[in-house]
């Protein structure tokens, strides 16, 4: 896939979604999850280690880091983390990453859509196909939240995990096709997810009813 292309895309939908933004309500938080490590690495590309990603259309997921009155929050880091195509976490380093939003707010990664897992012997309960995200900037709240793709059988009511937020639709988001020509040949999928921070120094986390309070606010804020 031409990088270009990717660049181009992602500021005409950049722009196209900036002039839509009317009220910024601060994004839902969620749960932190069993599968977070601290520092992953700086990069802009995502489960490239993955088998499939060659083989399967790319997602790129950009938006941007906003306070409450829809001012851009330049240098914000954001961590993100995911399971791999087939729906597992694998190895510290492998879909995952951080990155930092520009003086616009504004971020983008390029991954896989993540596959999705079950969460019990009989292979029947399954959480969505989701992305992690967690998001640090002074002065602001640190945001622990998760995004989640429109049209999964397994959103809201269906979701195994109980205490999660996939019921809220401002963590779901609509997949848009981009395609370099009419061919068709090369195409990706765009995953547009603004998030909205609160002022404090508080943490908005979901605490899992498996969580003990003191240890997920400790990991949570400082990553460790």
């Amino acid at each position: 896939m031409n990088i270009i292309i990717l660049i181009l895309a992602f500021w005409s939908v950049s722009v196209c979604y900036s002039r839509r933004i009317d009220v910024c309500k601060p994004t839902t938080p969620d749960v932190l999850g069993p599968y977070y490590y601290p520092d992953p690495p700086l990069r802009r590309q995502i489960c490239d280690r993955d088998r499939a990603f060659h083989g399967q259309r790319h997602l790129l997921v950009e938006g941007r880091v906003l306070d409450e009155s829809c001012k851009p929050i330049p240098d914000a880091r954001i961590e993100v983390w995911q399971a791999d195509f087939g729906g597992h976490y694998l190895f510290k380093d492998k879909c995952r990453g951080h990155m930092f939003s520009g003086q616009s707010g504004h971020f983008a990664f390029l991954t896989l859509r993540p596959g999705k897992y079950s969460t019990d012997p009989t292979k029947t309960l399954f959480r969505p196909a989701h992305i992690h995200f967690r998001v640090v900037k002074p002065g602001f709240d640190i945001l622990i939240t998760q995004m989640y793709f429109n049209g999964d059988s397994n959103l809201g009511k269906n979701d195994s995990c109980r205490d999660c937020s996939s019921k809220s639709a401002d963590l779901v988001v609509k997949l848009h096709e981009m395609c370099a020509d009419n061919t068709k040949r090369y195409c990706f999928n765009i995953a547009h997810f603004d998030i909205v921070l609160k002022s404090g120094d508080k943490i908005d986390v979901v605490q899992d009813s498996d969580d003990s309070l003191p240890e997920l606010l400790d990991i949570a804020e400082v990553g460790k």
